[in-house]
């Protein structure tokens, strides 16, 4: 029976076929399963090491930074005069150092990370610590256990050392990090300036994963962190520490079980940080993948065999059904063959096609709103890849180009159509460039803005025109059928659909230097002059503040000269458009409130808000000019009226008192009116509310303080008003979009009295409320 089992198997042409993709099916899962189990290493290496060195890499920075920031207040300390006077001669037995370098100290080791700063005389051994004091010996010192090692700074240019610190006992005593800087003196080290941290609080900072366990080690090798609960035996790290070497992870077994262990060293400190994780429970899964994939291709084994036991029923089952529906008056059906099948396939075919047409129809919208979640990144790589193969069939994978085309001036194109008339006109200019395009590229457009479309583009075969001349042929075609002057700009080219919405912005990075070139250029990404961004060569926030001064001062003259003057600056220095069209932007619309608040109508139409990035530097211009030269004019005339005066006298009255906790009521007492008569008149003559003026004076007032004294925060808030100092605080944020500290830091560098800025560093936080 076995034998005609067998022979039925090999000899029926159907069977064959299920017997043979069963078997190749069988294989492939389990070389597949194979495969996969002995390439998990390989995985492991990308997978999984990669953020675990990410995760010890930032340690090493948050470690670095917080040894950078007491190595900074250890060298500032090192170059005091106090110090140097203190280290040329310390004060003999029974006499007491100047109170004001205890305080210097003591001010310096004002930061919550740091426990105390010392200062260390190598001859004749004294001490001066911000936190006990002085003493003239060093076995005098209330903290004296770094006598042991400090005079080996003779020798290095930084010591790094864990101690203890305190009496007997646990109680008593006190874990420290300690950083000490050699004092060099005539070309000799005549002591040393030490910053003690506390570390607990130091190494509270680092970061650390549940499945893992971190380990830190100094130059000499010994642990310096965790100090506590040590998961693995110190016995076992040292073999650990020999297997990986100096490579940046390796795998080890310790007491049995598998780790893969990972390593960074500080440039800083010389740390060596170690990371072991656990593999037991993944190498488990795997395994038990693998036995899934074994198991699966017995299965495909078993469902093979089946199939060919009921290959006959299964196989026509659904051709019996089919001739069944479409013979339902015959009692019986036969088996049937194919041609009883033509009427259905016919129908499904005819369906098939129509619902092609309706597909074809949709598809340019479909790749329209494609591009639009591409450039705005609103899809997943994968969704995009995948759409792209979806709409995109008759387009090869790269090659890839972006155009980005814009309406030249455009607020002043709006004022001269209707809104149908502008709907019609965009409708045609895109029209026009996909058939211009048409003849040597595949095309997708896709409308930006107001002003213009993005369209992605594909040469239809090799040695077609060059993009830069087709470009220029759609300037000329609008301009000649349209009456539309439009500028263009191209991307680099883009290897693939993942890396267009780069290259978009790289065309409009270029398309905004118009503002320099004019209107109805080609712009190449790649060819082109981004600008400089110099903060020095356009002084932004001076230029408008000049401007709104001669305007308010109602000099008509002064005010179209400094408007030149911003103009001329950024076309003779080329700053990067973006910076001039804010600043501008900045400037027109404190113009268009002051033309409001004056009640003029003649110049507001000259600025609509509307396609500013679209103008060259030339209607930039003209437009300042004419609302700053009108604006001073009825400055001017308003400058004899009895509104004025007053207005000026609150003013003066203001400028007079900042350092004063005043408001409204004060103001209007002082004129003698009422609140509502002082609001309604100041904010006629001024555009602006009594509030908004006060405080927007007592802010330049404090960046003056805080660029030209070097007072605390604390006193330049009480000076100019403010009883709080976080208020205070609150109110510069939201004025100047920085901290009072971070303001001081970035401008008084410039002064030559403050410290440099220290480096930021991404994603950590370095506004300290110190101020």
């Amino acid at each position: 029976m076995f034998r005609y089992i067998v022979q039925y198997v090999f000899t029926n042409q159907k069977t064959r076929l299920i017997l043979i993709l069963t078997v190749a099916v069988s294989l492939c899962i389990t070389l597949i399963g194979t495969y996969s189990y002995s390439k998990y290493r390989e995985v492991l290496d990308t997978e999984l090491n990669t953020p675990n060195v990410e995760l010890l890499q930032i340690n090493v920075d948050v470690t670095n930074r917080a040894f950078q920031e007491s190595d900074t207040k250890a060298l500032d300390a090192a170059f005091h005069p106090y110090v140097l006077d203190f280290l040329r001669s310390p004060p003999t037995p029974g006499q007491q150092p100047e109170q004001v370098l205890t305080d210097y100290l003591a001010s310096l080791a004002n930061h919550p990370d740091i426990r105390s700063i010392a200062v260390i005389a190598f001859q004749p051994g004294a001490a001066l610590s911000s936190k006990d004091g002085y003493a003239s010996t060093w076995e005098n010192a209330a903290d004296h256990t770094w006598s042991g090692w400090i005079q080996e700074l003779e020798t290095k240019p930084l010591l790094v050392k864990r101690r203890m610190q305190g009496g007997e006992g646990p109680a008593g005593r006190v874990e420290l990090l300690s950083l000490a800087r050699p004092v060099v003196l005539e070309g000799a080290v005549r002591g040393a300036v030490l910053v003690n941290m506390d570390y607990d609080r130091f190494f509270s900072k680092i970061y650390t994963h549940l499945s893992s366990h971190q380990y830190v080690y100094d130059l000499e090798g010994e642990l310096i962190y965790p100090k506590l609960n040590i998961p693995v035996p110190l016995p076992e790290m040292d073999k650990v520490m020999a297997s990986i070497d100096v490579n940046p992870f390796a795998y080890v077994k310790v007491a049995g079980q598998d780790y893969m262990a990972n390593q960074a060293f500080s440039n800083v400190t010389g740390w060596r940080m170690i990371s072991l994780v656990p593999m037991e429970e993944l190498l488990k899964n795997v395994r038990m993948a693998r036995n899934m994939m074994l198991l699966l291709s017995l299965i495909s084994i078993v469902v093979g065999c089946s199939a060919m036991y009921y290959y006959n029923y299964a196989a026509f089952r659904p051709l019996k059904r089919i001739n069944k529906l479409l013979s339902p008056l015959q009692k019986s059906v036969a088996q049937g063959d194919l041609h009883s099948l033509e009427p259905v396939i016919g129908k499904l075919l005819r369906d098939l096609s129509k619902q092609s047409v309706l597909a074809e129809q949709s598809l340019p919208e479909l790749r329209s709103k494609f591009l639009q979640d591409v450039l705005g990144q609103t899809m997943g790589s994968q969704e995009i890849l995948i759409k792209w193969s979806q709409y995109f069939p008759d387009w090869q994978p790269g090659g890839l180009e972006v155009l980005a085309v814009s309406v030249d001036h455009y607020g002043k194109w709006v004022s001269g159509y209707a809104e149908e008339d502008r709907m019609l006109l965009k409708y045609a200019l895109n029209n026009i460039l996909l058939e211009v395009l048409a003849e040597h590229w595949r095309a997708v457009s896709l409308p930006v803005g107001k002003d213009g479309y993005a369209l992605l583009l594909q040469a239809k075969e090799q040695g077609a025109a060059s993009l830069h001349e087709e470009a220029a042929r759609l300037i000329r075609v609008v301009g000649e059928y349209l009456s539309i002057s439009v500028s263009v700009a191209i991307g680099s080219p883009a290897a693939g659909i993942l890396e267009v919405a780069g290259t978009y912005g790289e065309a409009r990075e270029a398309l905004l230097l118009r503002l320099y070139e004019g209107y109805g250029q080609v712009r190449d990404y790649q060819t082109t002059d981004p600008g400089n961004d110099e903060e020095e060569s356009f002084a932004a926030e001076s230029w408008k503040r000049e401007v709104l001064n001669a305007v308010n001062a109602g000099d008509k003259e002064t005010a179209v000269q400094w408007v030149r003057k911003g103009m001329g600056e950024a076309r003779r220095h080329r700053i990067q458009p973006e910076r001039v069209y804010k600043a501008v932007e900045e400037l027109a619309e404190e113009l268009m409130k002051l033309l409001a608040a004056s009640g003029s109508k003649a110049q507001t139409a000259s600025y609509s808000g509307q396609g500013l990035s679209t103008t060259r530097l030339e209607d930039i211009e003209a437009m300042l000019t004419g609302m700053a030269g009108e604006l001073a004019e009825e400055r001017n005339r308003r400058k004899e009226t009895k509104e004025h005066q007053l207005v000026q006298a609150m003013i003066r009255f203001m400028e007079e008192n900042l350092h004063k906790s005043i408001g409204l009521q004060d103001v209007a007492d002082h004129i003698n009116m009422g609140i509502s008569s002082v609001s309604t008149i100041f904010k006629e003559e001024t555009g602006s509310t009594v509030y908004d003026y006060l405080t927007a004076l007592r802010i330049e007032k404090a960046c003056g303080l805080l660029r030209e004294t070097p007072l605390k925060i604390a006193d330049i808030a009480t000076q100019v008003g403010y009883q709080n100092e976080n208020s205070f605080i609150r109110a510069f944020r939201k004025s100047k979009s920085i901290t009072p500290g971070k303001y001081r830091e970035t401008s008084k560098y410039a002064n030559g009295y403050a410290d440099p800025p220290k480096p930021r560093h991404s994603g950590v936080s370095e506004d300290l409320p110190e101020e």
